[in-house]
């Protein structure tokens, strides 16, 4: 029957805007990309742990960054930790042999030297030293500079050993004593009175006083031996005589005294873990030990040195400080390690496992951990491409083989995530563990799912359905919406994940967002052009990859090429109520096409979706027959949804129960010293160390009161350790003020003896009573610094325990300079610097300089029981709520330390992460909604 043009309906698309250009548009993508790639040589890589662990642009952020400004370095110093625990986990560590073992390794890791531009550099010249007066005395203040020890924190100051890690490297020859002279044979006291015959002249009265208020008396001569049969344990020791072991346990019990018995007190929790104690509180057992070695910071470490003849050949910085301490730190490092690999006594090691820690090593660890390993990065992408060429390759047909489709999409995705990552790197988004780590292998993933889903799709699209042209439209029409849909759900989700406030994982829910974005364009607008590709391939009847080498296959083809089909409707006459239709070839089909046949024959049949789940077998088929009556059965469908509201009950009672999790350990690779060396510490000894700083914009002289109530409120938090007496260890002001006290004594009895009047003082007057003097003097302006009537009518300290507002900053400068022992042991680390003012009896000029104001002090404190993030968290909170408490009441303050460094995110991070969750479904249902 003949057909009109008006009475004909064509079901027809226009041909795909892609295909024809598909070439063009693959060159035009892999130049796009590539430029992105580029930006992948201005990555930074973030490797320190702050970095990985602090706010960016939080309240943390900013106290570190007032704390760099004042101190020049975030922290004033570092430490070198060495922990000791038994092979076996039930084993105590109370008894001599590991102790001895102990000291062992400690001495033999602290001697270790490190050879840095042409300077042999030990220990001693970079650890902290108390501080002692300057005397003015070469031989004297050489003598004091060699004798003063390094402050070791370590279990060992319970016995007469501890002083074997003490020194000095070279004894000291003491004029008119003779014998050499080290800790392990310094009996201070007695040294003392045998100078007093040689030296009369000396100041020693002053000297005396130093010992004294520093608890400096008898050092280790009267500590028991742990080894009684040594040679040289002292015949003074307790347990020389019987040559009885000591009793570990009572000795350890209340923590250990160093050198400086009243300035150095080592608390238990500190170098003792794991214990266990009887009814009386004494130990009984403990399954862990721990040293530590305090070292300089690095500005520290520089200002030390610079201006003296050890580094006058070097241009001395502060970076190179920085080099010496962390070379330092990995020396002492790698022999601790070499000691346990059984180098060195390792029967006395056999039984034992000790672990070094610093920052340096750690850092060390985490960058090489960081670095990207393009091994195991192209070993994934290459078993993905081996899985791709697999399951995509068809050998016994190779006109419908996939195999290059699949090679093109896992390099696009490859080049994809690179560019990627160098947009990443371009908008400055650092790198760091979990890019290198993590990412690569994340986006291999995100990206293959749609690949597969394309290219799946694409396989099983029939022939039939459309026209050549319009194949790519038609399968983007049937996947592009959903991988639309869940792409932005992705992008959405990751995006709101940046909410978290921990930098980690905060730049990995960046990059993850940029490189699903990347992901989603490339599979939507790039591989299409692959696809099309194919197509041509196909229309032209050639082989799957070697398209351009291998020769057509001769077999025929069912569909070799794929013609639209037409579908003429007509209407008959005369009511023009019945139709009939007629599918026809087009005009362009010859008789060579062999088209012919009925509709049955040009069209498939659909399969049922149980045909297409199970195939032609029978007995898959009646298995999935009785499965499916089974599924939709009412008993089924109720216990399906009882058990479904259980498992959402079950659920939100979990999340109620869930506790904080991710700690420092977590971001430190396993299998490493320092990995063990930080769940040893968590596990056993949970112990800390924070300082209180107290900031700019605050009167010191006029608020004294409210520092001393500041510290006396840190009585409340029940992890501070407290001394002995169940108080507080005195803070620089405490200090300062006892001092003012001791020398108003030592003026008042000058006084009534005569020895010091109004105007002037006579040579018989004290040491400390003429310091006094020059004090009282001082009236703390600038222009009229000297009043000498105030001797009568003030005093250095008022009844209430304020010193004098007025010459504060004058009384400042004396106390740093004339007692740097209690200034050192109290870890004040003023700032502004005092200024230096040196006491000398003999001289005559009463003016003291006048210190500058106050902007950075620290208060120290002690932390213990911190085993897990929740005490962690709860001590955080507490010391944060008292700090508030107090800037209310006008005292600028902020918590430093390892816990405030490392677990401040804590405190809002379940907010947070409830934020990030409604978000991310909120983004879910706004796209779904939307699209």
């Amino acid at each position: 029957a003949g057909s009109s043009p008006a009475g004909r309906v064509e079901i027809e698309d226009g041909p795909g805007t892609i295909e024809p250009y598909a070439g063009k548009v693959l060159f035009v993508a892999i130049l796009v990309l590539s430029s992105f790639c580029v930006g992948l040589k201005s990555a930074v890589i973030h490797s320190r742990a702050e970095q990985l662990w602090v706010e960016e642009g939080g309240r943390l952020e900013t106290e570190l960054r007032y704390s760099q400004s004042a101190l020049g370095e975030v922290e004033g110093s570092t430490h070198q930790l060495v922990i000791q625990t038994p092979q076996d986990a039930e084993a105590s560590l109370l008894h001599p042999g590991a102790l001895l073992a102990h000291l062992d390794v400690v001495k033999a890791a602290a001697s270790v030297t490190v050879h840095l531009f042409d300077i042999t550099w030990r220990l001693k010249d970079m650890c902290y030293t108390p501080s002692v007066p300057n005397f003015d005395i070469h031989f004297i203040d050489q003598i004091f500079e060699n004798m003063i020890p390094c402050a070791i924190i370590t279990p060992l100051d319970c016995f007469w050993e501890g002083s074997k890690l003490l020194g000095p490297d070279f004894p000291v020859t003491i004029p008119q004593v003779g014998k050499k002279v080290r800790w392990t044979n310094l009996h201070p006291v007695n040294l003392m009175d045998h100078m007093k015959e040689y030296e009369p002249n000396f100041p020693y009265s002053t000297l005396e006083q130093h010992m004294k208020r520093a608890g400096i008396s008898t050092g280790y001569q009267e500590k028991p031996c742990l080894n009684p049969k040594d040679p040289e344990c002292p015949d003074s020791s307790p347990n020389k005589a019987s040559g009885m072991a000591p009793d570990i346990g009572a000795e350890l019990t209340g923590g250990c005294y160093g050198f400086a018995a009243k300035f150095m007190h080592w608390p238990e929790d500190l170098i003792v873990g794991g214990a266990k104690r009887n009814k009386t509180g004494h130990l009984q057992k403990a399954h862990a030990l721990q040293t530590v070695i305090q070292l300089m910071g690095e500005k520290e470490l520089f200002e030390f040195w610079s201006e003296t003849y050890k580094v006058h050949h070097v241009a001395w910085s502060q970076e190179k400080a920085a080099l010496v301490l962390e070379t330092w730190q990995r020396r002492f490092s790698e022999e601790v390690k070499r000691h346990m690999s059984g180098e060195a006594s390792p029967s006395i090691l056999a039984n034992y496992n000790i672990f070094a820690f610093s920052t340096a090593t750690l850092n060390d660890i985490l960058c090489k951990f960081s670095e990207p390993n393009f091994i195991k990065v192209a070993i994934a992408y290459v078993c993905m491409l081996v899985y791709a060429s697999i399951s995509l390759s068809r050998w016994q047909e190779p006109l419908r083989s996939q195999l290059s489709v699949g090679i093109a999409g896992i390099l696009l995705v490859t080049v994809t995530v690179a560019a990627g990552l160098g947009l990443c790197a371009v908008l400055g988004i650092a790198f760091n563990a979990t890019t290198t780590q993590i990412v690569p292998f994340l986006a291999l993933g995100l990206g293959i799912d749609n690949m597969f889903l394309l290219t799946y799709t694409y396989a099983e699209q029939s022939n039939n359905e459309s026209h050549f042209d319009e194949q790519i439209g038609v399968l983007l029409k049937k996947t592009g919406l959903g991988m639309l849909l869940s792409s932005l759900s992705k992008v959405l989700t990751f995006l709101v994940a940046a909410l978290v406030p921990i930098p980690a994982l905060r730049v990995f829910s960046l990059q993850a967002t940029i490189l699903s974005l990347f992901h989603l364009g490339t599979m939507l607008l790039v591989f299409p052009a692959v696809l099309s590709l194919d197509l041509k391939r196909r229309r032209a009847g050639r082989s799957d990859v070697l398209c351009c080498c291998l020769p057509s296959p001769t077999t025929p083809r069912k569909h070799q090429t794929s013609e639209k089909l037409q579908t003429i409707t007509r209407a008959l006459p005369p009511d023009r109520q019945q139709t009939v239709t007629s599918v026809v070839a087009p005009a362009s089909a010859t008789a060579s096409d062999g088209w012919g046949g009925s509709t049955h024959e040009l069209l498939d049949k659909p399969k049922s979706l149980m045909e297409s789940l199970v195939g032609d077998n029978c007995g898959w088929r009646g298995f999935g027959s009785w499965y499916a009556h089974y599924l939709l059965s009412p008993p089924v469908k109720f216990v399906a949804v009882v058990s479904m509201l259980a498992a959402l009950v079950a659920s939100v009672w979990g999340v109620t129960k869930l506790t904080d999790g991710l700690d420092l350990t977590d971001i430190v690779p396993y299998g490493t010293t320092e990995n063990s060396f930080l769940a040893a510490q968590g596990r056993y000894f949970g112990f800390y160390n924070m300082y209180a700083v107290t900031g700019r914009d605050f009167e010191y002289p006029t608020n004294q009161r409210l520092l001393y109530e500041y510290h006396e409120a840190f009585m409340r938090v029940q992890s501070v350790i407290k001394n002995d007496n169940g108080g507080l260890p005195e803070f620089w002001l405490g200090l300062f003020r006892d001092w003012l006290i001791g020398l108003q004594k030592a003026f008042d009895r000058d006084w009534r003896n005569g020895c010091i009047v109004q105007e002037w003082w006579f040579k018989n007057a004290s040491y400390e009573g003429i310091l006094a003097y020059k004090l009282l003097v001082q009236t703390g302006h600038v222009d009229n610094p000297i009043d000498r009537s105030q001797v009568t009518q003030m005093r250095l300290v008022d009844n209430d325990g304020i010193i004098n507002p007025k010459a504060f900053y004058n009384y400042l400068s004396a106390w740093v300079t004339n007692d740097a022992l209690a200034y050192g042991a109290s870890q004040a680390n003023l700032r502004p610097e005092p200024k230096e003012w040196y006491h000398v009896p003999s001289d005559f000029e009463l003016k003291i300089p006048k210190s500058a104001p106050l902007v950075y002090t620290q208060l120290p404190f002690y932390l213990h029981g911190l085993s897990d993030t929740t005490e962690i968290t709860k001590a955080i909170r507490q010391v944060r709520d008292l700090c508030q408490r107090f800037e209310a009441r006008g005292l600028p303050n902020f918590p430093s330390g390892i816990p405030f460094l490392f677990w401040e995110q804590y405190l809002m991070l379940r907010q947070t992460l409830g934020i990030a969750l409604l978000g991310a479904l909120a983004a879910v249902f706004v796209v779904v909604s939307v699209l």
